[in-house]
């Protein structure tokens, strides 16, 4: 093939002159899975390659979705039903009952797979009623997909998680100061379950200006941030406690104890796990974004100021916009204790 037979590699190699594009931050578009920013040009995320939300509009506008399939307007109820992957899926399935389980839960056929693949306990849809999640269950399980369904106002989601300001370590028993007073002592034995995962929060803001009766955007900023966590459980607790990266003293660690609070969380689980016999260890939650998302949904909040005078004739205002996934991740963790517990119920 002769050079001039070629198509150009892309729009930009067609036209030399062509300039990078772009966007103001309200066009940009947040990854569902990292909270990070994107050009709305883009159909991956350019941090994570997760598939942009503007590539699942369509699926979620379906006018015949329903509560039980996918994220509702009740979610934040409390008083729906999960039902939930069993751990330790024995059955291989094909690609037909991997489409079909998709289309049936409003995932991706790739999101299908990687949660069978985890072995693990997943959520994969939250249904209004028992009903409801009875009627999905059965189709899940004729399609060679094992579950439970669990009732979500059992969770105490309305009771905050206790934060963890240290750790002393002996060779029989963790205790645990928290942040509010008071403390926490537990037998190793008796922690059954170390949940890791991220707190991300993406937060835009954006100023604007009026003068002489008309707008126009003046500034913005956009500010991310990214704080690993650990919660742990014990058999008794089904409310757990949570040390996070940013407000734990390490010094727990002694002389293993890192520069920075990212490998000291390592290490501490890395320790917790070696020390806590009975313990599982789940850290699966950031594998599992893109079906946990779906089940809770990220909603964007947004605060505007009061308008204030900034010279002769002008007014400004500013506009504050935060995604997090706070509420998501405490979720996760409080149905994946409820597993943990119903599994040593039934002696699984």
């Amino acid at each position: 093939m002769n050079d001039a037979d070629k198509a150009p590699s892309s729009d930009l190699a067609a036209i030399p002159d062509a300039k990078p594009q772009s966007f103001a931050l309200a066009e940009m578009i947040t990854c569902d899975a990292c909270l990070r920013s994107n050009p709305p040009t883009r159909s991956n995320c350019l941090y994570c390659a997760a598939i942009l939300p503007a590539m699942t509009n369509a699926r979620e506008a379906e006018p015949t979705r329903d509560s039980a399939s996918g994220p509702s307007s009740e979610a934040n109820v409390n008083s729906g039903f999960y039902v939930v992957m069993t751990p330790n899926q024995i059955r291989v399935l094909d690609q037909s009952s991997l489409a079909e389980i998709a289309e049936l839960l409003h995932l991706a056929t790739t999101d299908v797979q990687s949660a069978v693949d985890g072995r693990c306990p997943v959520p994969l849809l939250r249904a209004a009623t028992l009903e409801q999640g009875k009627v999905i269950a059965e189709k899940l399980v004729a399609l060679g997909i094992g579950v439970d369904i669990f009732r979500e106002d059992t969770l105490s989601l309305d009771v905050p998680t206790k934060k963890v300001r240290a750790l002393e370590i002996s060779h029989d028993r963790l205790t645990a100061t928290l942040t509010s007073g008071g403390g926490i002592s537990m037998p190793w034995d008796d922690l059954i379950l170390i949940v890791t995962g991220h707190l991300l929060v993406n937060r835009k803001e954006s100023e604007e200006r009026r003068r002489r009766g008309r707008s126009q955007p003046v500034a913005s900023r956009e500010l991310f941030s990214d704080e690993p966590v650990i919660d742990l459980y014990t058999r008794s607790d089904e409310i757990g406690c949570r040390i996070s990266s940013s407000s734990f003293d390490f010094s727990c660690l002694g002389t293993e104890k890192a520069m920075t609070a990212f490998e000291n969380l390592a290490t501490l689980r890395k320790l917790l796990s070696l020390r806590a016999p009975n313990a599982d260890v789940d850290d699966s939650y950031r594998r599992l974004r893109a079906v946990l998302t779906n089940i809770w949904p990220l909603e964007p909040q947004t605060r505007k100021g009061e308008w204030r005078r900034s010279g002769a004739g002008k007014m400004d205002v500013a506009t504050v916009t935060t995604i997090d996934n706070e509420i998501q991740f405490n979720r996760y963790s409080r149905l994946r204790q409820s597993v943990k517990l119903r599994e040593l119920e039934g002696g699984r």
